[in-house]
């Protein structure tokens, strides 16, 4: 390669490089919880598995301790209520049928002392998802609708752990 063809890649590389960071774009790095919350207790009450299983992993993977058992005072409660869940119809196809539905998907959740006092919260975090091919066949449409529950349990519990990083005591 000559120097010129290199200098012809590099130049606009090193612009959009320039263009991302003057516009305040950083990549989200990992969580930096309270060291409060290095170790806490879950009371989950959300009434969805995959959500469950999902919180735990992503708190796992930001470095927090789950310790079964109860609050004590060094060691913090997160309370996570039911999700709630609420569709809106998108799209409808010529014979009115349904064929698109945006699903929000939203929890509230508190970090409470061993005496249940709030100390963070109560926080609402929420995701979205849109629903296609709400016309299919049913057992197709309730396969394709669990998946992408599965999807936005694990990205509401991302939130979660990410929205901790804010939490102050």
């Amino acid at each position: 390669m000559t120097l010129h063809a290199r200098t012809f890649w590099f130049i606009p590389i090193l612009i959009l490089a320039l263009l991302l960071s003057a516009c305040g774009f950083q990549l989200r790095g990992q969580t930096h919880v309270p060291p409060q919350l290095q170790s806490i207790t879950l009371q989950l009450g959300t009434g969805s598995q995959d959500f469950d299983r999902d919180l735990r992993i992503a708190l796992a993977q930001a470095g927090i301790h789950v310790v079964e058992g109860t609050p004590s005072e060094n060691l913090y409660e997160l309370k996570v209520n039911p999700l709630d869940v609420k569709d809106t119809v998108m799209a409808r196809a010529a014979d009115n049928d349904i064929t698109q539905v945006e699903r929000r998907i939203s929890a509230t959740y508190f970090v409470r002392d061993e005496q249940g006092k709030a100390l963070w919260g109560p926080r609402t975090i929420s995701t979205s998802i849109m629903l296609n091919n709400q016309d299919a066949e049913q057992s197709l449409k309730s396969a394709y609708n669990a998946e992408q529950m599965q999807r936005a349990s694990g990205q509401l519990a991302d939130e979660l752990v990410y929205d901790l990083n804010y939490a102050t005591f």
